[in-house]
């Protein structure tokens, strides 16, 4: 859809002493219209309509949720942060807005611990346009820099997604390969740019201090 991408880890090698690093996984965040709430199961109930758009899916290959008591079911298992294994830190955030108290959509990312993450996120169909998904993911995008180190996020998009390939480029994404028929749902198939965020030298250093380093 014209506010939803979804970006992809670059690569599956794991260094588990990446997860030495304090970090508070139940940090709020804060931008000029948004609270950004670590996800919970109760935020089911007020996600549920905004998710239950098709709209939303038209360039991914996922649907809406069939039920409300599905997507408690899933945000529960979100609101553990990690993967069963623990190798990936599975790490979601609620927009709420300051203004309405509403719950806007979702900005989801799976960290992996060579320093890489898979990022999505989701914005309600009737606030397309409106900047919030660029505020949100800026803010988020600050954090997976910043507070887990790490140096650069790669992003999937389907070729027609064209407002979600501006937005990546306004987050400072640079547009890699094409692959053709990466992925075939929805009875078409789907070819898809590779965008590349990696951490500018001085922009987003890492604040947080190792275990160990104390």
């Amino acid at each position: 859809s014209g506010e939803r991408t979804l970006l992809r880890a670059a690569g599956n090698r794991l260094a588990p002493a990446r997860w030495e690093w304090v970090i508070d996984l139940e940090a709020v965040f804060e931008t000029e219209r948004l609270w950004l709430e670590p996800i919970r199961s109760s935020h089911a109930a007020e996600l549920f309509g905004v998710l239950s758009d098709a709209r939303l899916y038209r360039f991914v290959p996922q649907d809406p949720p069939p039920t409300l008591a599905s997507l408690e079911e899933r945000f529960q298992r979100l609101q553990t942060r990690r993967s069963p294994r623990g190798d990936e830190l599975w790490l979601n955030w609620v927009m709420r807005s300051k203004h309405s108290g509403l719950c806007l959509g979702r900005v989801q990312a799976t960290v992996h611990p060579d320093a890489t993450a898979a990022f999505a996120y989701d914005l309600g169909v009737e606030l397309w346009g409106q900047g919030y998904a660029t505020e949100a993911c800026r803010r988020v995008l600050e954090a997976l820099f910043a507070d887990h180190g790490l140096t650069r996020v790669l992003a999937e998009v389907d070729t027609r997604n064209v407002a979600s390939m501006r937005l990546l480029e306004r987050l400072g994404f640079v547009r890699g390969s094409l692959k053709r028929d990466a992925d075939s749902f929805k009875g078409e198939s789907s070819d898809e740019f590779t965008y590349v965020l990696a951490r500018p030298p001085e922009r987003w250093q890492p604040r947080r201090t190792p275990v160990g380093e104390r």
